[in-house]
């Protein structure tokens, strides 16, 4: 049966989970942009011009009087300095705005949403498949088994990463973390260009990791488990058999004694 791969679950989450963070960063940083720090500046310029009247027309009323209209635009100014009397409104820092637009909305929004969602499109694209006859389909092209002269497992057991080699010095990934049933294909060619050291799911033979060794050891277990059933079974029957025997031998014994105790009556009788 032909083994053909398909993206790792955990692949996709990733890929969707960061796509959906980006996005979430990137509205944040546009609420900070065109509502929150706008909405701070104002509080502040609001604050400072009624600090500023205030002033002003405090030195003024020590020097002249006020008119009607001076004396609403000191009552405005009062209000407006009795409504941030708990807390002093602060200007928002000069970089506040360019952090929000080029960090959050240009490199979350505009960048990195397209970027992880072309990612996950781009890995879904692409597949592998190993017929039963050798025969290997990749992205790069599909190869015979005589044109598959080996694979490289350097990194394979640390980065779970192996390389078909193909004719003419080609190499072609084979990534376990980003597809599933990779170790399958990895476990067929590895079987066959090192016969004996691997296993069927690409793990060196005797990991107990490996499914091979797992399921040879349920074997083993069973082949116990009966064995010992057969055994107990045995043992029961000899010893049903044996209880039986002596059995028989006691009806036996008692039989004999009772009879000669009865011939011995009937003799001393006479």
């Amino acid at each position: 049966m032909a083994i053909e791969t398909q993206v790792q679950r955990r692949q996709t989450l990733q890929n969707v989970a960061y796509a959906v963070l980006c996005l979430a960063l990137a509205l944040w940083g546009w609420y900070d942009y065109e509502i929150k720090i706008p909405a701070k500046q104002a509080a502040f310029d609001e604050y400072v011009a009624a600090e500023k009247t205030k002033s002003e027309l405090e030195n003024l009323a020590k020097a002249a009087g006020l008119s009607d209209a001076e004396k609403e635009q000191f009552r405005v100014a009062n209000d407006v300095l009795n409504r941030y009397k708990d807390e002093k409104p602060a200007e928002p820092a000069a970089y506040d705005r360019p952090v929000q637009l080029w960090l959050y909305i240009v490199g979350c929004g505009v960048l990195g949403v397209p970027w992880f969602v072309w990612a996950q499109w781009q890995i879904s694209r692409r597949r592998y498949r190993l017929d039963d006859d050798g025969t290997f389909h990749a992205p790069e092209g599909t190869f015979s088994r005589e044109q598959i002269v080996g694979i490289d497992l350097t990194t394979w057991m640390s980065k779970a990463i192996a390389w078909v080699e193909v004719e003419g010095g080609r190499r072609i990934q084979l990534d376990d973390y980003k597809y599933r049933f990779t170790e399958d294909i990895v476990g067929v060619l590895a079987q066959r260009f090192y016969p004996g050291e691997w296993t069927s799911d690409a793990r060196p033979i005797g990991d107990p990791k490996s499914r091979d060794t797992k399921k040879a050891l349920a074997e083993q277990g069973d082949a116990g488990d009966g064995g010992v059933a057969t055994t107990a079974s045995a043992n029961s029957a000899g010893g049903k058999s044996s209880r039986g025997a002596e059995a028989a031998d006691d009806a036996s014994g008692g039989d004999g004694n009772d009879g000669g105790g009865s011939g011995g009556g009937d003799g001393s009788s006479d």
